[in-house]
């Protein structure tokens, strides 16, 4: 999947930063912290090696462990207290605390209360999706339509300057019969 960023003839500086977030309810590093962050680092020297994938832990079981220090008012530990849900009155504490849980714990109450209404929320984010991939398509098509009719364009003034079919296609792209319907046009 992180690969798949890329296209043949792309460099790798065109990948963008891979974050891993996994939220367990079992312990899975010897640590004493709710929240570990990794990356890729050398054994020896902890020389970074790269910056663009981290892996980060979050370990619900730890909250409730005596031994580890604990900011009630750090997001990351509210997120985590959330998501353990214990109860709904703590959920509508900490949505009461934090905005960002307090619009997905709205969300919850939605899309929770019955079936028509979470068809009629995952019917809206694929219409959203959906509309989203056409915007995105209809700007590639115009960023297409743009560089099409700028290699046209620069081929018209190489043509006007005399320039050879071969170095019209190598600085353009354009195909030798797009380039020779230009001369055509041209020469009329």
């Amino acid at each position: 999947m992180y690969t798949m960023q890329v296209k043949p003839g792309d460099t790798y500086n065109e990948l963008k930063k891979c974050i891993t977030i996994n939220i367990v309810d079992f312990i899975c590093t010897p640590l004493k912290k709710i929240h570990s962050s990794y990356h890729l680092k050398e054994d020896e020297t902890g020389y970074i090696l790269t910056d663009v994938l981290e892996v980060h832990f979050l370990e619900i079981p730890k909250l409730f462990d005596k031994e580890i220090q604990i900011d009630e008012n750090s997001a990351i530990v509210q997120w985590m207290e959330f998501l353990d849900g214990k109860s709904k009155g703590v959920m509508e504490m900490l949505a009461k605390k934090n905005e960002s849980i307090k619009r997905a714990y709205d969300l919850l109450q939605i899309i929770s209360k019955d079936e028509k209404a979470r068809m009629i929320y995952e019917a809206r984010e694929a219409e959203l999706r959906d509309q989203l991939t056409r915007i995105k398509s209809a700007e590639e098509k115009g960023i297409n339509i743009g560089e099409d009719r700028k290699a046209i364009s620069i081929a018209e003034k190489m043509i006007k300057r005399g320039n050879s079919v071969e170095d019209i296609i190598d600085l353009t792209e354009l195909s030798r019969d797009k380039i020779l319907e230009l001369k055509k046009k041209h020469s009329n």
